[in-house]
């Protein structure tokens, strides 16, 4: 699965080229929050539950000054399309009798802001690493320890009809929100950013909602990770740690809780039942 991602990231570089991204205003990076509620899930369920219900306190709203970020349609038959189906069916809960049904595949056109704070974040990680722990775990002084992971969520908007579509302005779009702030809400601040290593984690929490409301559809944003120096979970926390190794929901799964929003880059949207 490594080598299709690495494929398809040099083929459709989510680090796009300027003149395959937008221009938006720059957004500063979120600070790093000191303590995580380490152990507990993670789910995001708060935010689910307030669909019903907006909360200004909860949900990102559409901001002007956001870096503006734009959704490109993978068309069925496009090699880019063949391999992140491939990599999504992988990372199911159960590969080999796989349930899930794609129904559309985006690919996100990050802003030039969002590209540089993310490769900026590396080059913090990297040098750190480098300066102070490199004989633990020297692969973060190469690429900052980069790794492919999931974000289970959900989406309201519509089937594009364009091929190239703006982001939609709807406060109950999870899939939108999340990529307009890039990570940076007042929830995932301050309990981290759960990534997981199973492609459909969040399915089971999300069908609830899914039933009551025809228009929300279950959705998983592909993303690359700067993982950098993990803690894994048997000592207290270590400040120096990057991001912290979580229990999944399922023995066979893995979460990674990541403290800093610039760590992610958002690549990719699969929306399915």
């Amino acid at each position: 699965m490594q080598a299709m991602w690495l494929s398809l990231k040099e083929n459709v570089s989510c680090r796009s080229k300027v003149t395959d991204v937008v221009v938006g205003r720059p957004q500063k990076c979120g600070k790093e929050q000191k303590q995580y509620p380490y152990g507990k899930e993670n789910l995001d369920t708060d935010e689910f539950q307030q669909m019903g219900n907006p909360n200004p306190l909860l949900l990102v709203l559409f901001r002007p000054n956001y870096p503006r970020a734009q959704f490109h349609k993978v068309d069925v038959g496009d090699p880019s399309r063949n391999i992140i189906e491939t990599i999504f069916q992988k990372a199911l809960i159960n590969p080999l009798k796989p349930s899930r049904k794609i129904k559309r595949v985006l690919k996100v056109k990050n802003s030039v802001e969002i590209l540089e704070r993310f490769e900026k974040y590396r080059e913090k990680v990297k040098k750190k690493a480098y300066e102070d722990y490199y004989k633990r775990h020297p692969r973060s002084s190469v690429d900052g320890n980069e790794v492919l992971r999931f974000y289970g969520t959900v989406m309201t908007c519509g089937e594009r009809s364009t091929q190239v579509s703006e982001l939609c302005k709807d406060p109950f779009c999870r899939v939108c929100r999340i990529i307009q702030s890039n990570f940076n809400t007042k929830h995932l601040n301050g309990n981290g950013i759960r990534m997981s290593r199973s492609s459909e984690e969040m399915c089971d929490n999300i069908a609830l909602i899914t039933k009551k409301k025809k228009k929300i559809k279950r959705a998983v944003i592909v993303c690359r990770i700067i993982a950098g120096l993990v803690d894994d979970g048997e000592h207290d926390h270590d400040q120096e740690c990057d991001s912290f190794r979580s229990r999944g929901l399922h023995s066979n799964s893995e979460n990674l809780i990541v403290r800093n929003s610039c760590a992610v880059l958002p690549c990719f949207v699969i929306v399915f039942t």
